[in-house]
């Protein structure tokens, strides 16, 4: 057993990383890059694509983590605690260097941990002064990719955090076909940020709670409101894949350009999650509160089935 699952260090860009393997997975791992995961394979089909192009322009691109601010903040400020600080697009750790606690292989799993202290040592404190640490864990097991995090406030106060990841299927095909178990849909302004409102599901934005093409799809939208233990599914002609996530994780963005790749982004809120609840959208920004010297933690899993 100990031959399938392996982890071997490798360098990818000029960066050290990760490849995390066993019978079915390859997943490509780049801790120095934001914990990102640049390349998900799995039975040899490439389900999550590097782009060079993208990396080279500074667009987001694999799997970025997107922390404390997910997604877009109107105007790039926030609210928070009563006061205002700026912000930034998909949040300010998704580039940084996270530095790797564990790098192991069992009979069962590969896995890869990173941490990242936020704290007043990061250039960009001053936009998110609530110092915490960010544990990522990545791990491979047959069939399955485990993401994990956990946020610790180190502060003395309560603190308040977003957090998101943003992968990059690779369309592969025409044919392929999306499912996001939600009732509602934010609606949004012509900048993309939610006003607030919800709207039922297929009254503006298509109801994707039967499977769409995603190639029929011009999306880049929060849904929310999904039912209790449902998840969002990929179908691929010869494969499909689940994103089986913990329940803090209650808003789905869907990105569907035309590109060769399209985008489910399982997020713990809601885009412009502080300024909505600043607005007294508590519900529906979902923005996520950690007492101080607490932890808060969970998980999405990509699952992979013929």
């Amino acid at each position: 057993e100990e031959e399938k699952m392996k982890v071997e260090k490798t360098v990818w860009n000029g960066k050290e990383g990760y490849l995390l393997q066993n019978e079915s997975m390859e997943v490509f791992v780049n801790p120095e890059d934001g914990m990102n995961i640049y390349q998900m394979d799995w039975e040899g089909r490439q389900m999550i694509a590097w782009e060079e192009e993208r990396y080279q322009r500074k667009a987001t691109y694999g799997v970025p983590v997107l922390y404390p601010t997910p997604n877009r903040t109107e105007d790039l400020k926030i609210q928070a605690f009563g006061r205002q600080y700026d912000a930034r697009m998909h949040g300010l750790v998704k580039n940084l260097p996270f530095e790797v606690k564990a790098a192991e292989a069992d009979g069962q799993t590969a896995l890869v941990t990173g941490v990242l202290l936020w704290n007043e040592a990061q250039p960009d404190y001053s936009m998110f002064p609530f110092p915490s640490t960010l544990r990522i864990t990545v791990k491979a097991l047959p069939d399955e990719v485990v993401w994990s995090y956990e946020v610790e406030n180190c502060g003395e106060r309560e603190m308040s955090y977003g957090i998101a990841v943003h992968p990059y299927f690779n369309k592969r095909e025409q044919e392929v076909k999306i499912t996001v178990p939600a009732a509602s849909v934010m609606e949004m302004t012509e900048e993309k940020i939610p006003t607030g409102k919800l709207i039922p599901a297929g009254e503006t934005v298509p109801d994707l709670r039967t499977p769409a093409l995603v190639d029929s799809l011009s999306l880049d939208h929060v849904y929310t409101d999904c039912q209790a233990g449902a998840h969002a599914e990929i179908f691929y002609n010869d494969c499909k894949v689940k994103l089986e996530a913990t329940e803090e994780f209650g808003h789905i963005v869907v990105f569907t350009p035309k590109a060769p790749f399209f985008c489910i982004e399982n997020q713990s809120c809601s885009t412009d999650c502080f300024n909505l609840f600043a607005k007294g959208f508590v519900r529906e920004s979902g923005l996520q509160t950690v007492k101080a010297g607490e932890k808060k933690s969970g998980a999405i899993r990509f699952v992979f089935e013929k």
